[in-house]
């Protein structure tokens, strides 16, 4: 909020995580201007709470961190116990919500 407050050429906000955006939803707010449109921001995870921001136009962009990719992880983990072959690279896929799709994968959000 300091920050904003006395540099008013801020025009973006990264948060690298979802609870850090909508913190700085709250200090935009609090330094007068329109989070999502005087300040565009940006964060990581994919929380509930942060794509709703992005439906009521407070948040422009997440980029999920998807933490539902442990069993994934578990599964590589024992093929390699086992002595099975495992791909060299393992692909977690990730989204990125925003202003024309946060709306209808809400039920997405973890």
């Amino acid at each position: 909020e300091q920050l904003l407050q006395s540099n008013s050429e801020i025009t973006a906000i990264y948060a690298h995580n979802d609870e850090m955006g909508l913190g700085a939803v709250t200090a935009v707010e609090a330094a007068g201007k329109a989070p999502g449109d005087d300040i565009k921001i940006v964060s990581i995870d994919g929380t509930r709470n942060a794509v709703q921001a992005i439906v009521d136009g407070q948040i422009n962009a997440v980029i999920e961190s998807n933490p539902r990719f442990g069993p994934l992880a578990f599964e590589t983990a024992q093929k390699f116990y086992d002595g099975e072959a495992i791909p060299e690279d393992v692909i977690i896929e990730d989204d990125e919500y925003n202003s024309e799709n946060a709306e209808e994968n809400l039920d997405k959000a973890f």
